[in-house]
């Protein structure tokens, strides 16, 4: 049986599933995907759907789509407040927010990341003195205080 035939159409189909998915109808398809689900009713759907969020919120991130990435890891956050990625996902919301402009809701997040000592729960987020040179760099650069 030849089946050469359907290779074409196959490769088409797939090249159209990935721009779809890569589309901002992809992206509410897939978050909606991930928060359809209530938390806490089973933890293996509830650790793969924190994972869905966070991975989507780091392409949103890649793809430069910080509005829309800042809305994903923000419901990661607060669907699954005990989750792998929480801290790391923190951290990254407050790159979002620099990024949107948001200067001091931005320095609020590292500011509670630096005081905590999270790099000691989460290697991803940046160690104490990054954390802190981040937060001095933002302030210097906004005029939003003295750096101490």
């Amino acid at each position: 049986m030849d089946l050469s035939r359907f290779k074409w159409p196959i490769i088409i189909l797939v090249v159209i599933g990935v721009f779809w998915l890569f589309s901002s109808a992809g992206i509410n398809f897939m978050h909606k995907k991930f928060t359809s689900v209530t938390p806490g009713q089973d933890a293996k759907v509830d650790q793969a759907n924190e994972k869905g969020l966070s991975t989507l919120g780091g392409f949103l991130i890649k793809t430069f789509r910080y509005e829309k990435g800042f809305e994903v890891l923000t419901d990661a956050s607060a669907m699954y407040p005990q989750g792998a990625n929480f801290w790391y996902n923190q951290y990254r919301m407050a790159k979002c927010l620099e990024k949107m402009d948001r200067i001091s809701e931005a320095l609020a997040i590292l500011d509670q990341l630096h005081a905590d000592n999270i790099h000691a729960l989460d290697d991803r987020v940046p160690s104490q003195d990054v954390l802190k040179l981040r937060v001095d760099k933002l302030q210097e650069i906004h005029g939003l205080g003295e750096i101490q």
